[in-house]
């Protein structure tokens, strides 16, 4: 014990003679262990961020529904889709127990708000009264929508906190009246701040009219684009959504064998969306990293290589005065090991400094360190130097003592 004790010493003593060489070793497993604990902290902040947002915005017990085949939406004439009115939402409530209520969302567009003498071009939507409970986001000031608005397509509107900010400046928006393309709106509320959903958007730049209102005074339609249906609590959502998608299917008289002609996600499909999506950040820049550490085992096998060269006076010395094979071995191992390992560690301190740096500046959407990553990181930068260094040991090992001392 005492005997291997000291060729570590021996070993360590060794790196510390040869800084440069030590810290070009170090590099690559510095690099790859860092990029891979940062990697992974993005990727489960990014995750939390849009799992929270979803939360918000798509409760467990709801069902988004939505006019038009999958294909057909996403192809050049999505917003043509005529083949969900609010007709068929009435009928899905009435014939549907288990849906508790349903909110229709009509998408304009971008359109123009003028407010004086500002404007700004930001999205307008369309929802009923019950998009205060079925959204989970009411009026931070003022009202929401009433059954009358609806029922009447009064002209009135809820703007988002951010175009409240940008467009009236210093001046209370509730009971000023804006102009939507050419149709004049009473504003009764500021919404809720909500920020961005899963694709980005800022869901506070923004204008919410009732959704009569934006089907026959700014669009001149009689469908809408899709609806939010809540589900009570306890209620097998595959079984509610096949109830749904009869009452559709015969609304729409479409015959046995034909598309839907709309379509219809669930909490667990969007999970199931958010995780494929973040993939990127799970395993494949992980990989990334990977081939970081790969790249620095191969980097620290050469060096040690081209040592084991310049050492071969002092290797040969050793072994003439009894050093075995051996002994030899285990310290070049020891001396690869250790560069790699201390280039790991140095790696895992950088990235939780950097991150505690991020984030006391306010950037919340990057993840806590992750520890577990980290000591993967340290475990393979452990393997990677143990790996690398049998080459050059087994080289050493192999030395002729009097030939190396000629």
């Amino acid at each position: 014990m005492t005997k291997n004790v000291r060729l570590i010493a021996a070993g360590l003593r060794t790196l510390g003679r040869h800084r440069a060489r030590t810290a070009f070793m170090m590099l690559g497993t510095f690099v790859g262990v860092a990029a891979l604990t940062v990697v992974v902290a993005v990727g489960q902040g990014a995750q939390q961020d849009v799992l929270d947002r979803f939360d918000r915005m798509f409760s467990g017990s709801s069902i988004m529904l939505m006019a038009g085949s999958r294909s057909h939406r996403q192809g050049p004439h999505a917003s043509s889709v005529t083949t969900l009115t609010l007709e068929d939402l009435a009928a899905v409530q009435a014939r549907v127990d288990a849906v508790r209520l349903w909110d229709p969302w009509q998408m304009v567009g971008r359109r123009e708000v003028v407010w004086r003498d500002r404007s700004r071009s930001v999205a307008v939507m369309g929802h009923s009264e019950r998009g205060e409970v079925a959204w989970n986001r009411g009026a931070a000031r003022g009202s929401f929508f009433t059954a009358q608005d609806i029922a009447s397509a009064a002209r009135v509107a809820l703007v988002g906190q951010t175009l409240a900010r940008d467009l009236f400046g210093e001046a209370d928006p509730i009971g000023e009246e804006i102009r939507i393309g050419t149709v004049p709106f009473r504003v009764i509320g500021v919404l809720e701040v909500l920020g961005a959903d899963p694709h980005g958007m800022d869901r506070d730049d923004e204008v919410h009219v009732p959704v009569t209102t934006a089907m026959r005074r700014l669009q001149n339609v009689d469908h809408v684009n899709a609806a939010k249906i809540l589900v009570a609590q306890g209620r097998d959502l595959a079984g509610v959504t096949a109830e749904i998608e009869q009452v559709l299917r015969e609304r729409h008289a479409l015959p046995p064998g034909a598309d839907n002609d709309f379509a219809m996600i669930t909490p667990r499909q969007v999970e199931r969306m958010i995780e494929s999506s973040n993939r990127v950040f799970t395993v494949f820049l992980p990989l990334l990293a990977g081939a970081s550490l790969l790249v620095a085992g191969i980097v620290v096998a050469n060096l040690m290589l081209m040592a084991v060269n310049e050492r071969r006076a002092e290797i040969g010395l050793r072994k003439a005065v009894g050093a075995r094979a051996t002994d030899v071995r285990l310290q070049l191992l020891v001396e690869c090991a250790a560069v790699t390992l201390a280039g790991g560690m140095a790696g895992v301190a950088a990235s939780w400094l950097g991150l505690v740096v991020v984030r006391a500046h306010g950037v919340q959407s990057i993840g806590s360190m992750p520890w577990q990553a980290g000591l993967v990181g340290l475990g393979s930068a452990l393997v990677v130097g143990l790996v690398a260094g049998v080459a050059p040991a087994k080289r050493a090992a192999g030395l002729d003592p009097v030939e190396a001392l000629r």
